[in-house]
Formats: C-alpha cells, sequence, structure tokens
C-alpha cells in the first residue's frame, strides 16, 4: 500500500464541485438535526439547561478522540474513512424518534437523545479529523480563502430555504412529533452528503509499515511546535464561543425576548447568511494579506458585539430586528474569524506530518468546545438561579457567559497576533486601507476587474483605481502590469503613482524601470515613483540622469525632486548647467526648484534670460518652468501661481495691482523708500497691457532695499534682479515673480 501521488491544482479544481456539494449537504443535514431543532425538542421535552449544553457540548468534545482516530485514518486513507463515518454518524439519530415517548420521564428521553449524540460525535469525529488532513490535499493553496467562501454562499440558498420551511412546518403544527419529518429529511440529506466524498481524489492511505504506535508516536512533532501550540489555544478558544453562543444564543432570546421556537429557527437562518458573507468576505481577504489582520479584526468585533448583548431586553422597540442583527454577526465575525484559523492552519502544517498536525488540531478545539461548552451549561444554570444586581441591573446567567466569552475571544485574538505568518498584512496597514480614499469604489471596481472586459474596460478601472485612492486595488494595478494591453498596464503604473505608497506597489514599479526599450512605462514608472515619493527608489531612479533618451533623463530629474534625494542634487546641478538637451535642462530647474535650492538660483536665472531672448514660440512656456523654479526656491509659489493666472485671466489687471500693493507695504516713515513708493504707484497708474519697461524699472529700483534687508530670502532676489538687469521689457510673468517676491521680503515683520 502506497501513498497516493499528489493532484494537480487543475485535477484539483475539477472536483471542487463534489466538495461543494458535500458542504452544502452535511450543512444542511446539520440544520436539520443538531442544530436549533434538536435545542428546541429537548428543551419541549423538559430537559433542563445544563443537560442540553451537555447534549450541544459532547459533539465538539468528543473530537478529542481525533488523536486516537489517527492510526485508522492513516491504515485506511483519509477518504474512505471521511465518507464512511458521515453516513454512519446520521444513522445512529433514529433514537431521537422514540425520546418523545419518554417525554413523562425528561431523565430517560435525555439519556436516549445523549446516546444518539454520543454514537452521532464518534463519527462525526472520524469524519471530521479524516477532512481536515485531506482538504489541505485536495485545496490548491492559493484559493483556499476562497473556497471557505464559496462553500459558504453555495449553503445559502439551502439554508435559508430550509430554515424558512423548517419555521412554518414547527409554528404550524402541534406537538413534539412535528420535529420528525425534519430529523428524517436531515438524516436522507446526510447520506447523500457522505456519498459525494467518493467523488473527490486523493486521500489514499499512509505506508502500511507505520504501526498504530508510530502513528501516536508522530504526535512529538507538533507538540514540540510552540507556534502551532499557540494556535491551538487561539483556535479553540474561538471554537468555544462559537459553540456555546451558539447554543445559549437560542435559549436566551426564546427565554428572556420571548421569541416562539419557529421564530428563532427562522431568525437563526441569518447565521449562515453572516457565516456566508463573512465566510467569503474573509476567504478573499485572506488570500490577498494573510491571515492575521483579518482575524484579529473580526474578534475585536466580536467582544463589541458580546459586551452590547446584556442590553437587549423585550421591551426595546423593534427588538425582533435586533435579533435578527445580532444573529447576522455572529455568523458573519465567528465564522469569518473561524475560516482564518483554519486557512492559516492549512498553511502553516507541513504536508508530510499534516495528520498527527490536524488530529492534534481537532481534538485540542473538541476540549476547548466540548469540554468548555459542558462548563458554560453548567455557569449559565447557575447564575440563572443565583444571579446577583448590580444597581439596576441584573446579571444572571446568560449576561456572566457574555463577558466570560468576550474575555476568552479577546485572549484568543492576542495569542493569535503573536503566530508567525510570513508575508502577511499588520493589522494597523491592513485597517488603513479602509481609512484612505474609497474603499467601497475600490472593492466594486475589483470585482469588475476580474471578469471578462475589454482591453479599453481594462484601461478604464485601472484609471479608476488610481482615482479611489485606496490601497484595496494595489493587487489588481500590480497585476495589470502583466496585462497583453500596452495600454492597460501603462494606466496601471500611473494609477499606482496615485495611491498610498506600499513596498509591493514600489517594488512593482521598480522592476518597470529594467524595461529597457518599453520607454513610455519607463517614464510612467519613473513618474509614479516620484509621486509616491519612494527615497529606496532613489538610486534606480538616478542612473536614468546618464540615459540617452531625453524623456527619460527629464523624468528621472522631476522624480528626484519629487524625491528630495539630497545625494543626486550635484548631479542634477550639472544636468541644468551642462546638459545638451534643453528639456532636461528645464527638467533639472524644476526639480531644483522642489528641493529649494538656493545656490542655483544665477544659473536658474541665466536660463531664464536666454529663453525670455529667444523668439521661439515655445521658449515663452518654457521661461516660466524656470520662473516657478525660483518661486519655490523663495517660498513664494503659491503666491506667484495665483497672481500669474489671475493676470492670464485679466491681462492688465492684476500686475498693477501687485505694484500698488507693493509701494504701501513698504516703510512709509523710512526717508530712503519715498521716491521707490512714488515710482511704483506711478508705474502701476500707468501699467496696462503694453510697455512695462517703465514698470520693470521701479521694480529693479528696490534692489538696495532688498540687499539691505535681513530676510533670509533677500539674496536670492538681488540675484533675481541682477541676472535680469540686461531685459529691457519684460514679460508680465517676470514682473508678478518679482513683484510677490519683493513684498516678500520688504514687508515690514508683524510685532
Amino acid at each position: 500500500m502506497s501513498t497516493t501521488p499528489e493532484l494537480t491544482d487543475y485535477a484539483k479544481l475539477r472536483k471542487m464541485p463534489f466538495y461543494y456539494g458535500y458542504s452544502v449537504l452535511t450543512g444542511t443535514a446539520v440544520l436539520c438535526t443538531v442544530g436549533a431543532p434538536l435545542v428546541l425538542f429537548s428543551a419541549e421535552l423538559g430537559i433542563d439547561k445544563d443537560r442540553i449544553g451537555l447534549i450541544g457540548g459532547i459533539l465538539p468534545f468528543f473530537q478529542v478522540l481525533g488523536i486516537a482516530a489517527l492510526p485508522v485514518i492513516l491504515h485506511f486513507g483519509t477518504k474512505r474513512v471521511a465518507a464512511l463515518a458521515l453516513i454512519a454518524r446520521y444513522l445512529f439519530l433514529l433514537p431521537l424518534f422514540i425520546a418523545p415517548l419518554f417525554i413523562a420521564t425528561p431523565n430517560v428521553a435525555f439519556a436516549l437523545i445523549f446516546g444518539a449524540i454520543i454514537c452521532f460525535a464518534i463519527c462525526r469525529t472520524l469524519s471530521e479529523a479524516a477532512v481536515v488532513p485531506w482538504s489541505q490535499e485536495i485545496i490548491p493553496r492559493l484559493v483556499r480563502g476562497q473556497v471557505s467562501g464559496k462553500n459558504a454562499l453555495a449553503y445559502l440558498p439551502t439554508a435559508l430555504v430550509g430554515s424558512f420551511l423548517i419555521q412554518l412546518w414547527l409554528d404550524g403544527q402541534d406537538g413534539i412529533e412535528r420535529f420528525y419529518p425534519v430529523f428524517a429529511i436531515g438524516i436522507g440529506i446526510g447520506i447523500v452528503g457522505g456519498l459525494f466524498l467518493f467523488g473527490l481524489g486523493g486521500g489514499g492511505p499512509r505506508a502500511s509499515s507505520r504501526s498504530s504506535l508510530d502513528a501516536i508516536r508522530q504526535l512529538r512533532v507538533p507538540l514540540r511546535d510552540r507556534n502551532f501550540l499557540a494556535f491551538l489555544y487561539s483556535s479553540g478558544s474561538q471554537y468555544l464561543v462559537f459553540a456555546a453562543l451558539n447554543i445559549f444564543l437560542l435559549l436566551f432570546f426564546r427565554e428572556r425576548l420571548g421569541i416562539s421556537s419557529g421564530q428563532i429557527v427562522l431568525m437563526a437562518a441569518l447565521i449562515p447568511v453572516g457565516s456566508a458573507a463573512g465566510s467569503y468576505a474573509a476567504g478573499w481577504f485572506i488570500d490577498r494579506h494573510g491571515t492575521r489582520a483579518i482575524r484579529i479584526t473580526l474578534q475585536t468585533l466580536q467582544v463589541v458585539m458580546l459586551l452590547a448583548l446584556p442590553f437587549l431586553h423585550d421591551g426595546i422597540p423593534g427588538v425582533e430586528l435586533l435579533v435578527g442583527l445580532v444573529f447576522f454577526l455572529f455568523g458573519f465575525l465567528v465564522q469569518g474569524a473561524m475560516v482564518g484559523g483554519s486557512v492559516y492552519m492549512l498553511n502553516y502544517v507541513p504536508s508530510t506530518e499534516r495528520e498527527s498536525y490536524m488530529a492534534l488540531a481537532y481534538s485540542s478545539d473538541g476540549i476547548f468546545g466540548g469540554g468548555l461548552t459542558v462548563l458554560a451549561g453548567i455557569l449559565v444554570q447557575y447564575f440563572e438561579h443565583n444571579g446577583t444586581n448590580l444597581g439596576s441591573a441584573h446579571i444572571g446567567g446568560y449576561e456572566v457567559l457574555f463577558l466570560v466569552t468576550a474575555l476568552v475571544t479577546a485572549s484568543s485574538a492576542a495569542v493569535f497576533a503573536l503566530l508567525k505568518e510570513e508575508g502577511a498584512t499588520g493589522v494597523r496597514d491592513f485597517l488603513g486601507q479602509f481609512s484612505t480614499g474609497n474603499p467601497l469604489r475600490a472593492l466594486w471596481g475589483i470585482q469588475r476587474f476580474s471578469s471578462f472586459t475589454s482591453e479599453q474596460r481594462r484601461r478604464d478601472l485601472a484609471y479608476s483605481f488610481g482615482g479611489t485612492g485606496s490601497t484595496l486595488a494595489k493587487d489588481e494595478l500590480i497585476s495589470a502590469l502583466s496585462d497583453p494591453s500596452f495600454d492597460v498596464r501603462h494606466e496601471a503604473i500611473r494609477a499606482l503613482g496615485r495611491l498610498p505608497a506600499t513596498p509591493k506597489a514600489i517594488h512593482a514599479l521598480e522592476d518597470i524601470l529594467t524595461y529597457d526599450g518599453l520607454i513610455e512605462l519607463q517614464y510612467a514608472a519613473l513618474d509614479s515613483l516620484g509621486q509616491l515619493q519612494s527615497r529606496s527608489s532613489a538610486a534606480k531612479i538616478a542612473r536614468f540622469l546618464d540615459d540617452g533618451n531625453r524623456l527619460l533623463r527629464s523624468r528621472a530629474a522631476r522624480s528626484l525632486g519629487d524625491i528630495r534625494a539630497e545625494t543626486y542634487l550635484p548631479a542634477i546641478r550639472k544636468m541644468l548647467a551642462e546638459d545638451t538637451d534643453i528639456d532636461c535642462r528645464l527638467a533639472a530647474a524644476s526639480a531644483l526648484g522642489k528641493f529649494g535650492d538656493r545656490q542655483s538660483v544665477p544659473a536658474l536665472v541665466a536660463i531664464y534670460v536666454d529663453q525670455a531672448g529667444d523668439e521661439n514660440p515655445i521658449s515663452e512656456p518654457r521661461s516660466k518652468v524656470v520662473l516657478l523654479a525660483i518661486s519655490k526656491i523663495l517660498g513664494i509659489e503659491e503666491q506667484f501661481a495665483r497672481n500669474w493666472r489671475r493676470e492670464q485671466r485679466m491681462p492688465g489687471y492684476c500686475l498693477p495691482a501687485l505694484l500698488s500693493r507693493l509701494a504701501k507695504s513698504l516703510d512709509a516713515k523710512d526717508k530712503r523708500t519715498e521716491s521707490v513708493r512714488a515710482t511704483l504707484q506711478q508705474a502701476a497708474a500707468g501699467l496696462g497691457t503694453g510697455p512695462t519697461a517703465e514698470s520693470f524699472a521701479a521694480l529693479r529700483a528696490l534692489r538696495p532695499l532688498i540687499a539691505a534687508s535681513p530676510h533670509s530670502e533677500a539674496l536670492p532676489v538681488v540675484e533675481l534682479i541682477d541676472g535680469t538687469r540686461d531685459i529691457t521689457e519684460a514679460h508680465p510673468a517676470l514682473m508678478v515673480l518679482l513683484a510677490v517676491a519683493a513684498r516678500h521680503v520688504l514687508r515690514p515683520p508683524k510685532d
């Protein structure tokens, strides 16, 4: 007998419908048998709450036998054990049909139910202890979160319809016998679910040379793994909360709020609704971000919900809606967190030891969820009869239970945060994705991006991702960098530059820089890295300062200016002085402006003068690039840009007003300024859209005052005036800059 060869991922995915069918049918069978109907059935038979807790807790408690089942699983194979034990467990529920014959003697009825559930639990343990390690073999690693979510979604319609029909039946009939058809249908569906397991691949027996003792000895490996032992506590304590609340929430709403059994069964259908939503959402995020952040976030919200439950009472308007919301949140938060735990285990456990690791995990969950759930029943029973008052509030069994489960959940989250998980997103980073931009728009776009779309549609979606400002879309954009469409790749690069910086996005953009020959993509990547201000990328950007392509040289200079990588400031100064291409020199000018490099002002002014004297129409917009750079160095960029835009919209209106305000800002008590003030006022009055020689001369006359100013920016302004002394008819843009700069350094300081 040899080990079954590993299936390919393609073969595994082809057989997934059998796995989904097994999950849906088994979930439906549980819904009809050992779920809410069994709890309500037992309550109507007059069985006490502590014994109902024992019935509910015995299922997970018998999971401790998962270790004892290890030799059987290894010898016969996971498929055979899982399928046959699943079928057998529903046959052991037949004694439920004779329990009502002893309604007058609840002890006997309890004994029958308890015995049936014990046999059911033993077979359940055999089946699930085999399915858990088998699932690592049959589910591809990259889609384990998605498979969990799709399982829940596939089960959802059946759960809703089934719960509704069960509610109609239970509320529309009288007598304890009305539970019989529900149990019978559940047993039949459960058997069919077991047959579906035979359609899956793998699951063969391990090598026959291992004895039963050897199989048990294998447990030494996981027992020495401290990280896995910590996981066992986190997983088991979460399972305890699930098992306890799955029982006592029903009784809490029935006894405290007076909701009928049929209504509770119907409302409890919102648990699988929440479970489907929580499992799908958690699975989707887990495949992208790892398990840690998702599980801890969901468990934190569980604590909030548990602490709010004691405040529910039957006097609240619309309490039925709140009960439905609680059921939904219970399914969403708890099941979503449990998906995180199960995926972590599947990813962490070594495949060569999966049976021993997972048998130990399954048994550990049983100890927590079974043994401690029994204690939860005793706790509720005791405090319901011996509760205390805290002020005007009564503290009973359910209030104590909710407080204890909140503490247990908090400890589970704290321990899970300590587990090793390579490449996982941290909680703060994960939640930060929802605090920036528009996460809902990003999520909606992600779903559409993954469907069949045209090139233009993918391009539009990539563009819109950048507009969301949410890093939730970064994985789609990074994958789009390999799109067959050049335009989609180009748009994805640009969109990444508009999102908050992440190491993964920066690394992907740096890879684009190596695509020699694809100049447009390299240019866009340089631009995006500059927008992200990725200082770690400065060296990779700087190598393009000497590139043979002038577009890449100029973009590299501008991006280094965005990053403010001062290490490369000398290289950019050199480009300003020596590059043979004027556009590259202008790019260097723009970068030096972003650096605020005062040392470069004379060189910048020289370039401006050269462009201002050129009759080529393109020289005028080029000259403004230099003026903007100088304004940044002087710290007056916003004032310059605002006033220049006004002058462009209304020529001859803004500039005279600037000169007039400049004249008024001069110290009227200073004798040295009298003539300058008068000259400026006269220039302002005569300035329109015509010659500027007189007004420009008035501005240059401010040089002595500016040179004497103690302002830190006075020297660069003087250099600007000196550098443009040969210009007679100044362009209005230069005059706007001089007027704003002069007022900036000459304005009297505020007291």
